[in-house]
């Protein structure tokens, strides 16, 4: 071979390279992506179906059944409601279990921040967020406490869609009451993406899924 020859033949070969390396990482970042986005659209179908199942144990004559952050029922972040523990075998009266109060709790900014969605168990909320909150001092994230106990056997803090999730505009989790602020009909909206290696948002538009539940009373 003469030199021209080599030379040319030394280019044809790095274009081809090249073109082979690139198609890889090509398709390897589309696979990955691809997970990525299934794992967020389990995440959520999770997360909801959890938050129906909780919340249609709730009792809207539960003197604490209420919509929390804000108190109006409308876009609050937080419910919080009480479980039925026996019946008064005289009465009738039901008791509820007033040490482990449910608190479905999504991102908030203010005395307990979270930066994800909750389910809380506690007698209020600022326990929960104390044996729950972790080092980051955030609720809904991935250093939650979720093995301490506050009441029974089950954990003041199960981590349904940590802060990771978090949508591009608007929040990721919303309880709306109809009518307000205690009525029978709740609707639940959850708003989630995830972001790529470089900080992008996978999903051009956020993953929306909103669900209407009607309570036995």
């Amino acid at each position: 071979m003469t030199f021209v020859e080599l030379a040319a033949t030394m280019s044809v070969l790095t274009v081809v390279i090249g073109s082979i390396v690139t198609a890889t990482l090509g398709t390897q970042n589309m696979f990955i992506e691809n997970q990525a986005i299934g794992q967020l659209n389990m995440q959520a179908e999770l997360a909801m179906e959890r938050v129906l199942d909780l919340a249609s144990q709730a009792l809207t004559t539960d003197p604490q059944f209420s919509p929390l952050k804000p108190s109006t029922g409308i876009d609050s972040h937080c419910l919080r409601f009480r479980l039925i523990q026996s019946v008064d075998a005289v009465t009738g009266t039901l008791i509820y279990d007033d040490n482990a109060q449910i608190h479905l709790y999504g991102p908030d900014s203010g005395a307990f921040p979270s930066g994800g969605l909750i389910v809380g168990r506690g007698p209020d909320l600022a326990s929960i967020y104390a044996a729950g909150c972790g080092p980051d001092g955030f609720l809904g994230t991935s250093d939650d406490n979720t093995n301490t106990i506050l009441s029974g056997t089950i954990p003041a803090v199960e981590l349904l869609v940590p802060d990771r999730y978090a949508p591009q505009t608007g929040d990721m989790f919303t309880i709306n009451v109809a009518p307000a602020p205690i009525g029978r009909f709740l609707t639940f909206t959850l708003r989630l993406n995830t972001r790529k290696p470089d900080g992008s948002f996978i999903l051009p538009d956020d993953l929306v899924l909103m669900e209407r539940l009607a309570l036995k009373q």
